[in-house]
């Protein structure tokens, strides 16, 4: 049981940074092979290979499957099943317990003759080798606009929440072997027509069923109210309206400090004069994300996290710890405040549970990105990014090079700092795992149970230490206690594969980096990787020359007018076959702003 008591006092966006932030890095490649319209993407390790793969589908009639090599890319695209009416949006779940995930998803048109007229909910059960059964359909009682998997009947069955154009959530319950049906239909009170309700599950009083939380959408510029459904653990929920009107708002359900508690994050736009397609170049936006921190007795406890009037965040946005220091962190699509540069932004965390009001930007088009999904692509224990583009048909790809931070400790009481691993991420065997206490003085002991087995316990304050597990699915929680007898935790799943993470190259802004060789001298192939970070622009070409000859050439594309710009690609990764002897690379990066980025490395070639 996890005693939880409200007795830290959680700063707002106003307050200044208590914590130096450490530099994020990104290396963003624009995917080589077109999917047409891709406007839903999920990962998962669908081909049961330890390797995160994808899966993107379109407004046409397939799932396309692309297998992860786990080192940041991806297999040419590969058909994996049948969608006869495309997928508007997309969860992986495995909903029949045969240890394949399976895919959730909502029909882009809704034409099935079981579900017509935008109505439907489809159902792809996985074969475990990256291809699915062809979809099983049922009909809700209304045009679809999200869907949520979830614990909701406290059987640990997956059940699907769908929500609707009419204010509505279905509930479909797990028959146990992956069969669905529709249990009940939840109106959300004081909500007019249109409504179009987005949904987020996840256990928000830590009694082992799935919560839900509702943004709508309703009236001029998308504004709406927010809503927290109670489950008391047999799908019966008990609705509150925490918020009144949000405009343009998503919800995600995350952890966002180390109390051990789920807790809603919010992003929302702060400008009412303007919506949608009439954003235009006098457009002033304003990002702005509220937390709703579980408290684990069915109240919730809001803090204005960031308010950013020089950045507009859109779309999904998650709270994870992006830099390995122990802090969440939140990460958003967006643009810039000219609403004509558009990328991935991160708001890391401090100490005391408040963030960063500025944020660090990767602009990878001038256009706008799609659906947008993360995992561990590069299998080096660090969170990672993909989106669909909404210019070129193409994947986006934002894979993590950041230098792992310092591991750092949560002033909220009580609280543990889990700095290594991050939740949902790969690491090989031994797992390193690092925690800290968050008070030195009344902590009296510090645990690690893997897989719900008691696996270290010693009386510290904080441990780093390594634990050796097998290929597969773990799950680590660290418990902490203190004098007073109350338990604290943080609890992670981790994939446990055989080999070795891909390579990453770290850049700070307005810069150039050759990582790989790391030293001097190498022998015949060389592995050369470089990234660069050209800020507010985006990157248009990643070179590199090898004794002034260009050997590869990573191209984006601007269009005539200049103002338009798809596929930043910001690194490059190769072998080359030289000759023994001494060789300069020459990295060049290069963006539409007309800024150049180079590193210059000299290597002995044995």
């Amino acid at each position: 049981m996890l005693h939880r008591i409200m007795a830290v006092l959680f700063l707002v966006a106003t307050t200044a940074a208590l914590t130096a932030q450490s530099s994020v890095s990104f290396e963003m490649n624009a995917d080589s092979y077109e999917v047409p319209n891709p406007n839903a993407i999920v990962s998962g390790d669908f081909n049961n290979d330890t390797k995160p793969d994808l899966v993107l589908c379109c407004n046409s009639t397939s799932l396309i499957f692309r297998a992860g090599n786990g080192d940041g890319s991806f297999q040419a695209p590969a058909t994996a099943a049948s969608a006869p009416d495309g997928a508007a949006q997309m969860v992986a779940a495995d909903v029949n317990g045969d240890g394949k995930l399976d895919i959730v998803g909502l029909p882009a048109y809704g034409n099935y003759p079981a579900a017509p007229n935008g109505t439907g909910l489809a159902v792809w059960l996985g074969n475990g080798d990256g291809t699915f059964q062809a979809p099983v359909v049922y009909a809700t009682t209304d045009s679809t606009v999200s869907v949520a998997v979830g614990n909701f009947f406290g059987d640990g069955h997956p059940d699907i929440a769908v929500g609707e154009i009419n204010g509505n959530i279905d509930l479909f319950r797990n028959e146990g072997n992956g069969t669905f049906v529709l249990d009940k239909s939840i109106n959300l009170s004081g909500t007019g027509s249109p409504a179009w309700v987005q949904l987020a599950a996840g256990d928000l009083n830590g009694n082992g069923v799935s919560d839900l939380a509702a943004v709508v959408y309703q009236g001029s510029g998308g504004n709406g109210p927010l809503y927290v459904l109670w489950n008391d653990g047999k799908g019966n929920f008990t609705q509150k309206e925490l918020a009144t009107s949000y405009v343009e708002p998503s919800v995600t359900i995350s952890r966002l400090n180390g109390d051990g508690m789920m807790d809603i994050l919010v992003s929302y736009t702060c400008d009412t004069t303007q919506s949608g397609m009439e954003k235009g170049p006098t457009y002033n936006p304003c990002a702005g994300f509220d937390a709703y921190y579980g408290q684990g007795d069915n109240t919730l406890y809001k803090s204005t996290l960031v308010d950013d009037p020089g950045t507009y965040a859109f779309g999904q946005p998650f709270g994870v710890d992006i830099n390995g220091d122990g802090y969440g962190d939140i990460v958003s699509l967006g643009s810039e405040s000219c609403y004509c540069s558009f990328g991935l932004f991160v708001w890391q965390g401090n100490a005391n549970g408040s963030f960063q009001q500025t944020p660090q930007a990767f602009i990878n088009n001038t256009g706008g990105n799609g659906d947008i999904t993360m995992a561990d692509f590069e299998r080096n224990g660090m969170m990672s990014f993909a989106t669909s583009s909404a210019n070129d048909d193409a994947l986006e790809l934002f894979n993590n090079s950041t230098t792992r931070a310092a591991c750092g400790t949560y002033t909220i009481s009580p609280s543990v700092t889990a700095c290594q691993p991050v939740d949902n991420t790969y690491s090989p065997s031994p797992v390193r795992v690092e925690a800290t206490s968050y008070d030195t003085t009344r902590v009296t002991q510090m645990q690690e149970y893997v897989d719900n087995q008691l696996e270290y316990s010693e009386p510290v304050t904080s441990f780093n230490t390594t634990f050796s597990e097998p290929v597969g699915s773990h799950f680590f929680v660290t418990k902490g206690w203190d004098a007073s007898g109350r338990d604290f935790v943080a609890d992670r799943t981790i994939s446990v594969y055989e080999g070795t993470p891909g390579p990453v190259c770290a850049a700070t802004t307005d810069s150039a980096n050759i990582c790989v060789p790391s030293g001097t001298s190498s022998s015949s192939p060389v592995l050369i990787v470089a990234n660069g970070n050209t800020g507010t622009a985006v990157p248009t070409a990643a070179q590199l020359y090898i004794d002034g000859t260009l050997v590869v050439n990573n191209e984006g594309y601007c269009y005539p007018n200049g103002e338009s710009c798809t596929g930043g690609t910001s690194y490059v990764e190769t072998s080359q076959a030289l000759s023994s002897g001494t060789h300069t690379l020459v990295f060049k990066l290069w963006s539409a702003g007309g800024g150049v980025y180079t590193a210059t490395k000299t290597i002995t070639v044995n």
